[in-house]
């Protein structure tokens, strides 16, 4: 039996499309200026989430088996390369929120006041360092604080973004 696209949908095609509906209204919460700004970010962002992500479940999984990644079965690494891939999606994701969410907590605050000191070189190192742990920093943790700072979005009814974006 067919079903009529005008008519009727499939209960798998309901839930599909309203996840896909709500995925897009939680965009909505960025400026749009700070939502393109931090999607081209994502082109750095994925790499560092996926190697990142990559040492925390290997850790995890060479932890649980007892086995190294030489003698650990196939079948386990593909679980784990799984994990890796849907932890790196769910982070991009999320990034925009966490890292907002970054920038407003005493970890980034800390982080992102800093006072370098030293050669001109070793100051340019030091501060690619913050930028880069800060970045990594909220891209880990972007998982569990994006869907808690876009909770707190659509509870508040707010718009995030950074400062210059409001002006």
């Amino acid at each position: 039996m067919m079903l009529n696209n005008n008519s009727e949908q499939s209960p798998r095609e309901a839930c599909i499309r309203q996840t896909v509906n709500s995925m897009k209204s939680a965009y909505s919460y960025l400026h749009p200026d700070y939502r393109n700004r931090k999607l081209l970010q994502l082109i750095f962002v994925v790499p560092i989430t996926f190697i990142i992500y990559g040492i925390i479940w290997g850790l995890i999984f060479m932890k649980l088996t007892g086995m190294n990644d030489y003698t650990m079965p196939l079948f386990i690494k593909g679980i784990d390369l799984f994990l890796i891939v849907v932890s790196t999606i769910v982070s991009a994701y999320f990034y925009p929120f966490s890292l907002w969410w970054y920038k407003q907590s005493l970890i980034g605050t800390l982080l992102n006041s800093v006072y370098h000191f030293g050669s001109f070189w070793m100051v340019i190192l030091k501060v690619m360092g913050t930028l880069i742990g800060g970045i990594a920093i909220a891209a880990t943790l972007a998982p569990v604080m994006g869907p808690l700072t876009l909770r707190k979005c659509k509870k508040k009814n707010m718009i995030i973004g950074d400062a210059a974006d409001f002006n």
